[in-house]
């Protein structure tokens, strides 16, 4: 492997504990072998992740049937003002690995820090169910997360959307139709979380793909493997895809985006903020500038790392004005 850029040094020591405990995948050309792979080697690789100790235990956790077929795991923090704001959160993954479980610290670190109930979602995976499913997913979970929002405690007049990488795609192109169909809770989303997302494809040739393409976490080939489970046969310029190809941006509420240095999917994420800027959105952007990519939602980074912690409560204070206090 190439020697790596500037790279906070932490994270390179993260990096290469994980992928001398999780091995490498064996190359396989049978294609439903590799999903499994991939999937198992992402489990073995984020361990670190579902054992952080010291993480808190005063928010409530209960695991919850939206439909049949779409579950969601509820982060209830404690009772300081109720009702409590409300997020639907979509976990990454490329679309095809990732669960509720892989992003179940940080969804208890950012709950008990923001005060805001958080709606984890464990949408269908692709190539099993490649697109629409995950969107359609997230759309229905939106809309439960409105009509139930009562039932445990949460205010579905304050609302919010939000995903890391993959998750965020889901969550940019669900705030896009929600919003630009005036669809019924257009008027409740007060909060838009954007985490390294993905929004364009691989073939627009964006040069982060190739600067960052391998040592930095995600890797630009298994980001181009991921868009053919999730997308087969759909073009690259459908803007339920690549929102970034979205022609006129709807009225979308307030917006942070957070991107790194050191990802593949920087610079698709730095042209999104630029679009929605451009298109008057109330954007905050917070780039890392020698992180990678699942920063911060990686807890062992956010326990380990000084950057972590400060991002964290960036994104944190940021959901309290939205939410908590606006």
């Amino acid at each position: 492997m190439k020697e790596r850029k500037p790279f906070d040094a932490a994270v390179c020591r993260l990096l290469d504990e994980q992928a001398a405990t999780a091995g490498a995948p064996p190359a396989v050309a049978n294609n439903e072998e590799r999903v499994h792979m991939a999937r198992g080697f992402m489990m073995r690789a984020l361990e670190s992740r579902v054992s952080i100790a010291g993480l808190p235990n005063r928010v409530e956790t209960r695991d919850v049937e939206m439909a049949a077929g779409l579950s969601a795991r509820l982060y209830l923090p404690p009772v300081e003002a109720a009702p409590r704001p409300v997020m639907v959160y979509l976990h990454g993954g490329g679309w095809v690995v990732g669960a509720v479980a892989t992003v179940d610290p940080f969804c208890r670190l950012l709950s008990e820090a923001a005060g805001v109930i958080i709606v984890s979602v464990e949408y269908r995976l692709a190539p099993e169910h490649p697109y629409p499913a995950a969107l359609e997913d997230t759309l229905a979970a939106v809309e439960w997360a409105a009509e139930h929002a009562h039932e445990f405690g949460g205010d579905v007049s304050r609302l919010a959307l939000g995903g890391d990488s993959a998750g965020a795609n889901l969550a940019a192109v669900a705030a896009n139709r929600i919003c630009g169909e005036a669809q019924p809770h257009a008027n409740v989303l007060r909060a838009l979380l954007l985490l390294y997302p993905v929004t364009d494809h691989p073939s627009a040739g964006h040069p982060s793909y190739a600067e960052n393409a391998v040592g930095y976490g995600l890797e630009a080939n298994l980001m181009r493997w991921f868009w053919e489970q999730y997308a087969p046969g759909i073009s690259p310029d459908d803007p339920n895809v690549a929102p970034l190809r979205l022609r006129e941006v709807p009225a979308l509420p307030p917006t942070l985006v957070t991107t790194a240095e050191y990802d593949v999917l920087r610079d698709e994420g730095l042209a999104y903020v630029e679009k929605l800027k451009a298109a008057g959105v109330a954007l905050t952007h917070l780039h890392a500038p020698d992180m990678g990519h699942n920063f911060p939602v990686t807890p062992a980074q956010v326990a380990r790392f000084a950057q972590g912690v400060e991002t964290l409560g960036e994104i944190a204070g940021w959901l309290k004005a939205r939410l908590v206090a606006g």
